[in-house]
């Protein structure tokens, strides 16, 4: 049986659970309360870092869901009690028709394309993938030919929630010229990634995420 989700943000409840189904398209777990007048993003169990990034994989999702009916997402990250302890609330901002750049990237999250024939080469996507981190807050950090590390220019709960969006755009990106880049599976921790780091990145900047480029 399939329970009718009610409307939100002045979509219908259809349209809403569109908006849901997207946006669990690469991660899952996610838990999502819809009110009349926000979409709220939970972590599923405690909030710990890695359902964070889930989370914040889940939110550019539905930003980009929501930008595809033509809603400007207005996202509060953390909004306290009022939102249940939420990660992330997302209420109306206003209306805007997507841009080229929204729905580049929406077809990329539709398809789910997994496998690519070619390895990129560095003139291809550097300045492509660097921009995609920038528009989330987030700076990308080479580390070596094909291993990235995405970082934030502070840490904490919230930051975290932003180092998902941003991973989630690069890999969005990376799909849309025809490559893949994807969480490294055996990731250093935040701390160890900046003790080696610190001699490149400074204090400024914190190490979130070891992404990793690859034909698939």
């Amino acid at each position: 049986m399939t329970i009718a989700l009610p409307a939100s943000l002045g979509l219908a409840g259809e349209d809403v659970r569109g908006v849901l189904a997207l946006a669990r398209t690469s991660t899952s777990g996610v838990r999502f309360e819809v009110r009349p007048d926000q979409i709220e993003l939970h972590t599923p169990g405690p909030h710990t870092r890695e359902t964070r990034l889930a989370c914040g994989v889940a939110l550019l999702n539905v930003r980009l869901a929501l930008q595809a009916h033509g809603i400007r997402p207005l996202v509060t990250l953390l909004p306290g009690p009022s939102a249940g302890d939420a990660a992330a609330a997302v209420r109306l901002g206003g209306y805007r028709e997507p841009g080229p750049d929204v729905l580049v990237l929406l077809h990329a999250l539709r398809s789910a394309r997994r496998t690519w024939t070619a390895f990129p080469e560095p003139a291809s996507w550097r300045g492509l993938l660097s921009r995609a981190a920038e528009v989330e807050r987030a700076w990308l950090h080479v580390r070596t030919g094909a291993e990235l590390v995405l970082c934030t220019f502070n840490q904490g709960a919230a930051a975290e929630i932003r180092a998902g969006q941003a991973m989630q755009r690069v890999v969005l990106t990376a799909a849309t010229a025809g490559f893949a880049v994807s969480p490294a599976l055996d990731p250093a921790s935040p701390s160890a990634l900046r003790a080696d780091l610190r001699s490149c990145l400074g204090n400024t900047l914190v190490p979130q995420v070891v992404l990793r480029l690859g034909a698939g």
